[in-house]
């Protein structure tokens, strides 16, 4: 049955009639005939071909085809109320789903999505992580994606969020336990915390005049979401950019040692449905980390 031949009124007329299994009842509820809820219930059947009430018992009672078509109706009907109430009262409803890179879920994201849920209460949020090197993946089966990576997502709207840049930081502990690390040569002393491999870091010292570097020790880690985890625990020194340590350096579980940041190689994108096609739950979402995310441009146009 195409969505334009579905007789919304009639099936209001149904629910409420099975609701008192009577059509007398259900005519005083909505200030109708008797005769103009057995047409409307008449037109559902015909329409149906099938019977939706057994007229032989008294009381009448559904059969299993009216059943079926019961649970519906009131389901739909349900929503239908729930989202009129929402919009009455100024808010959002829906149900989302978020895909993440780890390492900004884990260090931005969880920690700042608790203002997003306070403001949007009837808005329930899905979050999933996904590798970086993934990301038609992570756009694919979410109403929005946070990457990090290239910009080519044909069907998708594509927002640069921001150009991140990466420098050292530790543990305050590490500091009070080794001392000052004076100097980037002083860097190499200490334990390297990594992201995959050694690409991040070797840029940096390239960048601060370090081209022949011998490191103390290293650990690799799969994302920064470890990494980062790693250095707060007092490892060693890892690699943090604002949307990964800004709430640790106001907090004071990490310090930045130096000024000196190399551009990441990639940006941060955010990847959503077309305007046309977006709930109004993913456009709450949206706006808020345009508005949240540490860099970011809010009011950026699409790359589409």
């Amino acid at each position: 049955m195409h969505a334009n031949r579905l007789p919304l009124h009639a099936m209001r007329t149904f629910a409420v009639a099975a609701r008192h299994l009577n059509f007398v009842k259900a005519a005083r509820e909505l200030y109708v005939t008797h005769g103009a809820v057995s047409h409307q219930i008449r037109g559902l059947e015909e329409q149906f071909g099938t019977a939706l009430f057994d007229r032989q018992t008294r009381p009448i009672r559904l059969t299993p085809a009216g059943e079926q078509l019961l649970a519906v109706v009131n389901d739909c009907l349900l929503r239908l109320q729930r989202a009129a109430t929402a919009i009455e009262g100024g808010e959002i409803e829906g149900e989302l789903t978020l895909s993440c890179v780890p390492g900004i879920a884990a260090n931005w994201l969880v920690p700042n999505l608790g203002r997003f849920v306070s403001m949007h209460a009837n808005i329930a949020v899905h979050v999933i992580t996904e590798h970086w090197q993934r990301p038609m993946l992570s756009a694919d089966r979410s109403d929005i994606a946070l990457i990090y990576g290239g910009a080519a997502h044909p069907g998708k709207r594509v927002v640069l969020l921001s150009q991140a840049e990466f420098f050292p930081v530790c543990s305050p502990k590490l500091i009070r336990s080794a001392g000052p690390i004076a100097d980037p040569v002083a860097v190499a002393q200490h334990t390297l915390l990594h992201e995959y491999n050694d690409e991040t870091w070797s840029r940096w010292f390239a960048m601060v005049g370090i081209d022949d570097v011998e490191i103390a020790r290293r650990i690799y880690f799969d994302g920064a979401h470890l990494s980062l985890e790693a250095a707060r625990a007092g490892y060693g020194i890892a690699m943090g950019d604002l949307a990964t340590v800004q709430d640790d350096l106001a907090a004071g579980t990490l310090v930045r040692l130096f000024e000196a940041a190399v551009p990441a190689v990639y940006p941060y994108y955010l990847i959503a449905a077309r305007r046309s096609e977006q709930s109004a739950a993913a456009r709450a979402l949206e706006e808020w980390l345009l508005a949240e995310f540490p860099g970011s441009r809010r009011g950026a146009q699409p790359l589409e």
